[in-house]
């Protein structure tokens, strides 16, 4: 007689298999998300210094141009200038700082700056402006009329990380002497 061994085969993971592919599958999602964030973090990062160089250098161009422009110098303090101008809209010109923003004024025709008619910030709200001081290095004689300026801009943010400052230092002669 004939004896039939019916054997089926069993396909299939064993324990130690399964436990196996899902350990390499965790790895390699849990190595995917790190790359992101990574990609996130360097993304808000580099926006931040984008601001802060943004920022710096608009206000720095702007400084430069009314000084260079300007027809005198009515005051120089530590922080803050007022600048006259051969243009009666724009006579005179004050720069200076207000709750961390650097602002500009400009008109109203008083020497001391008081009284502006129009008056609105240079840097945007994402940064702080920690440092602005001006220096007159004009000469005694009145021969060359120089303002030597610093500015200093810092990111608004929380986190540590995303921390950028930045210092800016030059000189200005006026145009007109």
């Amino acid at each position: 007689m004939r004896q039939s061994n019916n054997f089926s085969s069993q396909q299939g993971f064993t324990l130690i298999e399964l436990i196996l592919y899902i350990a390499l599958v965790s790895i390699f999602i849990s190595g995917a998300i790190l790359f992101a964030w990574d990609i996130i973090y360097g993304r808000v990062k580099s926006q931040v210094q984008q601001e802060v160089n943004q920022n710096l250098r608009l206000a720095n161009k702007r400084i430069v141009y009314e000084i260079r422009n300007a027809s005198a110098i009515n005051s120089v303090d530590t922080n803050k200038i007022c600048l006259a101008s051969s243009e009666s809209a724009r006579n005179p010109t004050k720069f200076y700082v207000n709750s961390g923003r650097l602002r500009i004024g400009w008109g109203g025709g008083s020497s001391d700056c008081t009284g502006l008619t129009n008056d609105e910030p240079l840097t945007s709200n994402q940064i702080a402006l920690s440092t602005l001081t001006f220096t007159d290095l004009s000469t005694g004689g009145g021969e060359s009329k120089n303002i030597q300026f610093t500015l200093t801009v810092a990111s608004v943010s929380d986190r540590e990380e995303w921390q950028k400052t930045q210092t800016y230092t030059t000189a200005v002669e006026l145009r007109s002497n």
